[in-house]
Parts: C-alpha cells; structure tokens; sequence
C-alpha cells in the first residue's frame, strides 16, 4: 500500500523517522487483540496486554496525548492524541478489548475485571478495593440519606481555569462599553443609554460564552451536590461557588466510575462524560467511603454483593 506523509521527518543515527497517516484498526477476537495498520498487524493473545497507560506529552507547544501498550515485551507507543478526552475514551476502550488494566494520567486505574461494570456493581464485587481514609475536623463536606436517596454535598472550589477565563470575558465586557459607544455613537448618538445598551449587550454574550463552555467542563462550578436515586443521578454546582446552576441528570445504569485524586480531585465518570469536582484527594476519598456505606444502607447495592475481595 502507499502511505501518505503528512508532518516532518527525522534522521539520527542511521535512523529515518516519517510521519505518515494511515487508519489503526484494533479487533478482538476470542479474547485476543489485533492492531493492524495499514498490511502491518501485532496480534497479542489473552494475557499479552498487561496494561495500557495514558500520558501527557510535556514541553510541547500543542497539548497532546500518548497511549502506551505495555505487553511481555516491555512498553510501546501506540498512538498519540490532540484531544485528552479523545484519549481517555481511546485508552479505556483498548483496555476493554484486551482485558487489561487501565492506568490514567488523570490518577484513574480501572482494574481488568472492572470493565464494563457500573459503579454500583463495582462496589458490590469489590469493596475492598475503595480507600477508606477518616474524617479529620478540617472536611466540611458530607453525606446523607434521605428517604431512598444519597446525597454529597462537596467543598469543591471553582477550578483556576474557570476563574481565570470568566476574570478576562468579565473584563473584556466592561471594556466593550466604551468601544460600543464610540462606534454606535455615529449612528444612534452618544450618551448613558447607549453605553448602558453596550454593556448589556456584552454582558449578555459573557454569559451565553460562559454557558457553553460550563455545559462540557464545568470548571465555572464550585459547591456540587451529588444526588443518587434508585433511576439517575444528577449533578448540580454553584456558578463561581455562589448562583446555583441547573441540576443536570443521568442514567443511573451510565454511572460507570467515581475516583478521588490528586491529579484531577474527585472525578464522576458518566458514559464518555467526566465531571471534575476540585477537592482534595483525601477528603474525597473519605466522601466516597460514606457515600458506599450510606448506598449499603438504603438497600441501593446489587444483589450480588460479598463481603471480601474476589481472589
């Protein structure tokens, strides 16, 4: 087949290096998984993939995203990706076909036997395997139960990112008064009510600008509350930690993950959709360990629950 070039290309040491593009396709068959490339093709049988491991490339001036196989024969560079979700969701979909562990760059491990499972059947095989730190005086964040719901209530703080962006559009919009007078001025006249009209306006569009960025990362939110029901779960934060947001819900069946860590704080895990709330990786931990016991309680577990570890 002819492969097309499409980046740079290198030589060092004897070696050529050129960038082609070409189409990874990675099938599993009776347990064993084949990546093929173009006529090219590696086929690891079960038990080959010990894990796959996701990671940040650093120094460069694009974000990108590496996926690493690591088999019998020691580790390899599988693909690299411009999109971080592209790669999360890429990693763990690898894993699942190889049976393997996933280990994220994010602090996330999903264990082999864990794929496809949700969070609610993961406690009930594995309970043994959620850190259980204790509440010291310092946590503020709780768990309750109330008639058959469980409810946390996090101190997650509106992520930096969120400040820092919503300081700029804020600032541009106090900015674009001034500009929208001198340049509507010509027309309609200069005066109060045009640079009211101005600052509205660009207010308004701060808004709508914040909205949709919030929609996918929520990093405008601080304050989230979690409610979990017997049919959904919905999630709902404070705008910048003060003005409540809209509670967005999900199927309870999609709920596949909740992990506390230091890289990304306490992270939900909802289908492909992720939810960062920024707390501290112990407290989360703790808050999660009470959200289990207060799941156990209400009856919420799935029948096959056990009471140690599966060997």
């Amino acid at each position: 087949m002819v492969w097309r070039a499409f980046g740079s290309n290198r030589a060092e040491d004897g070696v050529l290096e050129i960038s082609v593009q070409s189409t990874m396709r990675i099938t599993e068959d009776l347990g064993a998984v084949t990546i093929s490339i173009g006529d090219a093709n590696a086929r690891y049988e079960i038990g080959d993939i010990l894990a796959i491991r996701t990671q940040r490339i650093e120094r460069t001036l694009v974000p990108a995203w590496r996926i690493v196989l690591e088999s019998r024969d020691g580790p390899r560079d599988l693909i690299t990706l411009g999109s971080e979700s592209d790669a999360l969701s890429v990693a763990e979909e690898i894993a699942r076909l190889g049976h393997s562990r996933l280990i994220e760059h994010t602090g996330r491990i999903v264990e082999r036997d864990e794929h496809g499972l949700t969070v609610l059947q993961q406690i009930a095989r594995h309970p043994t395997r959620w850190p259980r730190p204790q509440r010291t005086p310092s946590m503020s964040g709780s768990v309750k139960v109330d008639e058959d719901s469980v409810i946390m209530d996090l101190p997650s703080q509106v992520q930096t990112s969120g400040f820092l962006i919503s300081a700029l559009l804020f600032a541009s919009a106090l900015l674009s008064g001034p500009l929208f007078l001198l340049v509507a001025g010509q027309i309609v006249g200069y005066g109060r009510t045009t640079l009211v009209y101005g600052w509205v306006g660009a207010f308004l569009t701060v808004l709508v600008i914040i909205a949709f960025l919030n929609q996918s990362s929520r990093a405008f939110e601080g304050g989230h509350r979690v409610i979990i029901r017997k049919d959904k779960v919905t999630v709902s934060g404070r705008f910048l930690g003060f003005f409540p947001l809209p509670a967005e819900s999900f199927p309870l069946d999609d709920f596949r993950d909740i992990d506390a860590t230091q890289a990304w704080g306490l992270t939900l895990l909802f289908g492909t959709r992720r939810i960062r709330c920024d707390v501290p990786a112990i407290e989360g931990q703790c808050l999660i360990g009470e959200m289990i016991d207060a799941l156990r309680s209400v009856g919420a577990l799935p029948y096959f629950e056990i009471s140690g570890e599966e060997e």
